[in-house]
């Protein structure tokens, strides 16, 4: 008998999926038009802790950035987690990769890292749900 899977749609436009043995949060990233594909990006559940922590850092670092270059400069350099850090005239903010999912806004930092402990707690609520099936 197989190993069935959760699913849950989440705030940050996330999908949390739990199986008995392992939990992650998955996103879908289209390309820039029909002739690029798409990328999927997987934060293993082992790993949200790491994640929170990295935005919470990653987003200190924006602020200071932000108030440090020059109005009109473009500045770009990597963040912990695989994250990149932006500061310019088009686009700024906190990447969860390359120039996906930006956040540019505390409240939208404080959703994201809610979406991410929603998850933590829930997972493992499934999973016990999903062995005694």
């Amino acid at each position: 008998m197989g190993e069935g899977k959760y699913e849950e749609r989440l705030d940050c436009g996330g999908t949390l999926e739990v199986t008995k043995s392992s939990w992650q949060i998955r996103y879908y990233f289209p390309g820039p038009d029909l002739r690029h594909k798409g990328e999927f990006v997987m934060l293993p559940g082992s790993s949200i802790g790491a994640y929170i922590q990295a935005l919470r850092d990653n987003w200190s670092e924006f602020e200071k950035l932000k108030a440090a270059i020059p109005v009109g400069g473009d500045f770009s350099k990597n963040g912990s987690m695989g994250m990149t850090i932006r500061v310019g005239r088009f686009m700024q903010g906190v990447f969860l990769r390359a120039c996906h999912m930006p956040i540019n806004n505390h409240s939208h930092l404080e959703k994201v890292i809610g979406a991410y402990s929603y998850a933590a707690q829930q997972a493992p609520k499934v999973q016990k749900l999903l062995a005694s099936l």
